[in-house]
């Protein structure tokens, strides 16, 4: 697919002085890779490298901290507040000389959410528009090529400009004072030529705060001060703005299109991953558009566009498993999709070619096949079911993009004549048969059975969601809340009445904590019936007896209590790495991880 198809993409524009060679923008995405004294790292400057590799227009570091310890956002954010920095941050846009993407870095400060700005005294709100100042100048002298000012998601701009945080008399109670005050003290230091663009709470999403109106009037006025506005989301719930695997792509763009036209360009952004919806979105409603997580999962997304290649972009699912780590573990960020985030090496050429048999097509005998397929390995692929896991994973309302891995997989392993493939089971006798380098064993896990079968009544999970039996208008309980039982209990209850019983105090333990809260309200929108710390004690025909003595009259049960490692068969005599689910009963990126780590060690 040419260029041409996209245009829209790859057309220049400027930010002030500052022309972008596209209309892609990497947002400020925090990573916890710098170290917890604020200072940069290697892991730091690599990942960002990557991204600009990936020749997106404008790349933004991560939200670094203007004023510390006050103003500190985040264990392991990078702190611009001081000339201590300084050499860090130049050695930093030193090596970015070498890419074309403009450079930028988010000045941030948290502020206090909840107390607002009332209490802050007119010598202190200086004190602190001076340290924007100094981080600004900090950067320009580095040599970025401008700066953000954070001014959503609740932080410390966002309080200014928000009725339900601002309710000061004074001057600083006009909303866009403060924001007002910041941009002329960075062109004090830093000359008015330098640009500076806004990251904009146009919406708080919360009653009494700053609707949308009101937004669009900030916007207007703060569009003569900053050249360029990202419309984006203020005080409101974190769910909105790290949206779960259901959300809808580019369901946010409407934002920035509310907002327009202004004579800067404004920049719309969430959950933004095919070409045709970011060519839609600058069509209509944006002059620029984030790619956050789309290009954390591809740092080539773009490229692979521009080459034509759009069938080969690794999408971002939105498993969450980047926003688990940041924001429930506060540690570094991983990808579910894409190993390399976290360790960004190379995948080099082997030194010594083998032949190397992958049994299992699930996530991780996928990227093992995938990685020994660039290392220029022979690679043998079995599989039962190409995707494996994969398939029922996608299964549940809302976790269709997980279809987007297999594509993945199956566009960069098919026709390729490094890569065979044998569907079907795979036996000890046909993999000595190749004369094996080395085997990866990936041949995931089997549902955990208590009971057997019965049909008519008893089934697995897997059952279910394969749909080998169709459950309608039936009373059903599944027994298990983890996180298969609770997505098979959704599905269910399309069509059903449905119970979970679950023997741990709380359902859907484990997950990423915005995607358990999407899930439990849609199990309550549903009105599916949960029973926590309750044990399953007997079954039989229509009937399912608890530990508390209760009897419950069911018309199905469905067994969701988790999975165990399979492994179909041993090889004594060639070396034999087991990964995924088939070593320990996890969860993609940990198959997708260990698969990596199993062929990039041939």
């Amino acid at each position: 697919m040419p260029k041409s198809m996209y245009p829209e993409l790859f057309t220049p524009i400027n930010i002030g002085a500052v022309k972008l060679q596209n209309r892609v923008v990497f947002p400020p995405i925090s990573t916890n890779f710098a170290r917890k004294d604020g200072h940069l790292t290697e892991l730091f400057l690599k990942h960002y490298l990557r991204r600009a590799r990936g020749e997106a227009g404008l790349i933004i570091v991560e939200n670094s901290c203007v004023s510390y310890p006050e103003g500190k956002h985040g264990a392991y954010e990078p702190r611009i507040d001081s000339w201590e920095f300084y050499e860090g941050w130049r050695n930093f846009a030193n090596e970015f000389k070498k890419y074309s993407s403009a450079l930028s870095v988010e000045l941030t400060h948290h502020g206090w959410k909840d107390r607002g700005v009332d209490f802050l005294s007119a010598e202190k709100i200086r004190e602190i528009i001076d340290s924007y100042g100094t981080a600004a100048e900090i950067a320009c002298k580095a040599g970025f090529d401008m700066v953000e000012v954070q001014g959503a998601h609740g932080l410390l701009v966002n309080q200014f400009l928000s009725p339900l945080t601002n309710h000061r008399e004074d001057e600083w109670g006009t909303p866009e004072r403060f924001a007002i005050e910041l941009r002329k003290e960075i062109a004090k230091r830093c000359g008015r030529d330098f640009p500076v663009t806004i990251r904009l709470a146009v919406d708080d999403f919360k009653d009494g705060g700053i609707n949308l109106e009101e937004g669009k009037s900030i916007a207007r006025v703060l569009s003569e001060h900053y050249d360029m506005i990202q419309a984006d989301i203020g005080l409101g719930p974190k769910e909105l703005r790290l949206e779960p695997m259901p959300y809808r792509q580019g369901w946010r763009a409407y934002l920035a299109e509310k907002i327009r036209p202004l004579n800067v360009p404004v920049t719309a952004v969430g959950m933004i991953r095919e070409p045709e919806v970011a060519v839609n979105i600058l069509r209509t409603q944006a002059e620029l558009i984030v790619l956050g997580r789309a290009l954390i999962a591809d740092p080539d997304w773009l490229v692979k566009v521009k080459e034509g290649r759009v069938n080969e972009i690794r999408k971002c699912i939105g498993c969450s498993e980047c926003i688990k780590a940041r924001h429930d573990e506060d540690t570094a960020i991983r990808c579910g999709v894409n190993p390399q985030v976290g360790r960004e090496v190379e995948i080099k050429p082997a030194k010594l070619k083998k032949t190397v048999v992958v049994i299992g097509g699930g996530p991780a005998g996928l990227e093992a096949a995938r990685v020994a397929m660039l290392r220029g390995h022979e690679v043998h692929l079995f599989y039962d079911e190409f995707g494996g896991a994969l398939n029922i994973a996608a299964v549940p309302p809302g976790k269709e993009k997980i279809k987007w891995l297999i594509e993945f997989y199956r566009n960069v392993l098919f026709d390729n004549d490094r890569v065979v493939h044998y569907p079907g089971k795979a036996t000890k006798e046909r993999v000595l048969s190749l004369n094996p380098d080395a085997v990866i064993m990936a041949t995931g896990s089997r549902p955990i059975m208590p009971w057997p079968p019965e049909p008519e009544f008893l089934y697995t999970y897997e059952d279910v969601l394969r749909r080998r039996v169709i459950l309608k208008n039936n009373n059903v309980l599944v027994g298990g809340g983890g996180l298969v039982g609770c997505e098979t209990a959704s599905f269910l209850a399309e069509h059903n009445s449905v119970t979970i019983v679950e023997m741990l105090p709380e359902i859907a333990m484990g997950m990423e904590t915005l995607s358990r809260a999407h899930l439990l309200n849609e199990l309550s929108l549903k009105h599916v019936k949960v029973m926590t710390g309750t044990r399953i004690t007997g079954v039989e025909q229509g009937k399912v007896a608890l530990d508390n003595g209760e009897i419950l009259d069911i018309d199905a049960m469905v067994m969701a209590f988790g999975s165990k490692p399979y492994v179909p068969f041993s090889l004594d005599d060639v070396p034999t790495v087991v990964v995924g689910d088939a070593k320990k009963v996890r969860n993609i990126y940990s198959a997708t991880s260990e698969g990596f780590r199993a062929a990039t060690n041939l």
